[in-house]
């Protein structure tokens, strides 16, 4: 993997770091919750596909969890179709907020902290990581048809979906993937 030049990377990005959240199957390889998310999951494809066509970072956050001292770490795999590529950044963090990583913090200063986040889950990932940009006053977007929530004891996932993104909205900017990413002009091939 290589080393990015911070310095370098900072004078490059003027457009927004898309950060994709938790688009892995769960650790043990099983697929059966992602179906009830395939909405999401495709929003976030789309996502994916214009960021990479207009030159914008993107930035993936994947959720380990911590092993005995024994214990071998294992990597999660990749929803399919949402793989990182070799240019993208992959940040794997230990709690729900991608600023649990101390690169993914760095990353995000020396970029103004000028993000996008969707993925799964918003009740956990998205929301915890708004509120520490908030605090660090990086100006964020939460993209809240490409983000989904799980169900909470008797509030059903689209209602806290609903709520979780109203939340964001104190913190952050909330709207729509479709208009977010059309605000990009794709890159012309040979630039």
């Amino acid at each position: 993997m290589p080393v990015i030049d911070l310095l370098e990377f900072k004078s490059q990005t003027a457009s927004p770091i898309l950060v994709l959240v938790g688009l892995h199957q769960n650790p043990d390889g099983v697929l059966s919750d992602l179906q009830a998310y395939s909405r999401t999951i495709s929003n976030c494809r789309s996502l994916l596909d214009r960021a990479r066509a207009c030159g914008i970072v993107v930035a993936h956050a994947r959720s380990i969890a911590p092993r005995g001292a024994h214990d071998r770490l294992r990597y999660p795999s990749w929803i399919p179709g949402l793989e990182p590529m070799r240019n993208d950044m992959v940040f794997d963090v230990l709690q729900p907020s991608c600023y649990s990583n101390t690169e993914f913090s760095r990353a995000m200063d020396y970029s103004s902290g000028n993000f996008a986040i969707a993925g799964l889950f918003g009740e956990t990932a998205c929301l915890s990581t708004a509120i520490d940009a908030y605090h660090r006053n990086h100006r964020f977007t939460y993209l809240s048809d490409a983000s989904a929530c799980r169900s909470h004891g008797a509030v059903a996932a689209p209602a806290f979906h609903a709520a979780v993104s109203q939340i964001v909205s104190t913190y952050g900017t909330v709207m729509e993937s479709a208009r977010w990413s059309q605000s990009f002009a794709v890159r012309k091939v040979g630039r």
